[in-house]
């Protein structure tokens, strides 16, 4: 694992948090909106995100998706059937690893993953489960947090970035997520923002 992340030590700081946690994240949310909109509009039938966390995600899905939603804390999980309820999604939630996704085989039409390989703890393992449990020609949809196309912006606001939160929230802001999901999926499409530091990739499971 990268700079010694571990599974427990990433959930008991996540626990911590709870519902805090959208004051930590939920400043920066005015800039992944319109993001996040773009996310939703390749979401179709039967529909599985990947750490769903508090559910920044839940108020743009299409109303007419079978939602299934994991994450690794229960805290975090609780809060987000909340607000599932409140917008009347179909959806189910579950406490589960990204690196142990207890699905059959090629159980849905489209995996959503946002922000969320800058924190499990082995993400390969987790794209191999992503890869998994998509059907043959399904689509997984990634808005990850990314190493920048500039050294310079790396080690001025990167690097220094990576080690508060590495130490508050186990998030390693470093990771080439964008080259991980090529070497499993077939890419359609990827967007670069901010330089990098945030990508947008539309990607598939090989397969009709």
């Amino acid at each position: 694992m990268e700079r010694g992340v571990t599974a427990m030590s990433f959930r008991k700081k996540y626990a911590k948090l709870g519902e805090r946690y959208e004051r930590i994240d939920g400043p920066l949310e005015r800039f992944f909106d319109p993001l996040r909109r773009k996310a939703a509009r390749y979401v179709t039938g039967r529909v599985l995100e990947i750490g769903v966390g508090t559910g920044f995600m839940l108020p743009y899905y299409p109303k007419d998706i079978e939602l299934h939603a994991i994450d690794a804390v229960p805290e975090m999980v609780k809060v987000a059937e909340r607000r599932a309820r409140k917008l009347g999604l179909n959806a189910r939630f579950y406490v589960m690893d990204a690196e142990n996704l207890e699905f059959p085989d090629g159980s849905f039409d489209t995996v959503v993953s946002t922000f969320v390989f800058c924190t499990v703890p082995i993400p390969e393992r987790a794209m191999e489960e992503i890869r998994r449990v998509l059907k043959p020609g399904g689509r997984a949809i990634f808005l990850e947090h990314t190493r920048s196309d500039c050294r310079l912006l790396n080690w001025l606001f990167l690097r220094p970035l990576d080690v508060l939160l590495g130490l508050l929230l186990e998030d390693n802001t470093l990771r080439e997520t964008h080259e991980l999901v090529r070497r499993h999926l077939e890419v359609d499409h990827e967007e670069s923002h901010y330089r990098g530091i945030v990508r947008f990739i539309v990607a598939r499971k090989p397969g009709t």
